[in-house]
């Protein structure tokens, strides 16, 4: 398995260690669980890169949620899917191992090692995958919420400005007699009809509670504001 053996994913280590290592091997068991063992450190190192990049990432969305962040969090959950593909074939081996030499390879210092490597590797992938989970329920909650909260406002600003187009329809029909029109005041007293029953309805809303918070300014560093 090893003839011709490319040590191209070494990042982090010597290869001539690596391979001094194996020379010191008590068998081609131990040599090969080497092999598996460097190639966990460096996975391990890719997913510690991993959660720096998702610790970022979290803080972001927390300060700034803007539309782009769901791209990104898709983009971390597809890498962490990409980890995971890569992790099945290791776990594949090591139970594979275990099968084949059971106890004699199970006492070995080497196998138990690289056993705690994968373990420690698996478990840190189900722990971010939680994590990006609960970010996308997170992220889903708020735009429900956005929305709903875009339709209600639209909603709450036609309802009140609809005295002021209900009374501007009334006014602006071209009937031979209507008697505003000799008013002297009748100009003035169409606004203030206007603004009253305007302010008046917003009053009667305001007093239901149907607004809610929707006029309010925003808060910074707030989620659902």
């Amino acid at each position: 398995m090893t003839v011709d053996l490319d040590l191209s994913f070494l990042k982090r280590n010597n290869k001539s260690f690596l391979l001094a290592q194996i020379d010191r091997a008590d068998n081609a068991i131990d040599g090969f669980l080497i092999i598996i063992g460097e190639l966990m450190n460096e996975m391990l190192y890719g997913i510690d890169r991993f959660e720096d990049e998702l610790k970022k990432m979290t803080w972001h969305f927390h300060k700034k949620n803007e539309t782009s962040i769901l791209d990104k969090i898709y983009k971390r959950r597809h890498e962490l899917l990409v980890w995971k593909s890569l992790l099945i074939p290791v776990k594949e081996l090591k139970i594979g191992i275990e099968e084949a030499f059971l106890e004699d390879v199970n006492k070995g210092e080497i196998f138990k090692r690289t056993c705690k490597r994968i373990e420690r590797a698996i478990e840190l992938i189900n722990e971010y995958e939680h994590e990006i989970d609960s970010i996308i329920n997170l992220e889903e909650v708020i735009s429900s919420h956005r929305g709903n909260e875009i339709m209600k406002t639209l909603t709450v600003i036609t309802t009140i400005f609809t005295p002021l187009m209900a009374l501007g329809a009334l006014w602006g029909m071209n009937f031979k007699f209507m008697p505003e029109l000799e008013w002297k005041y009748g100009y003035l007293l169409s606004l203030f009809v206007i603004v009253v029953s305007t302010i008046g309805f917003y009053g009667y809303l305001k007093m239901k509670g149907w607004t809610g918070d929707l006029l309010k300014s925003s808060k910074k560093g707030s989620f659902f504001k």
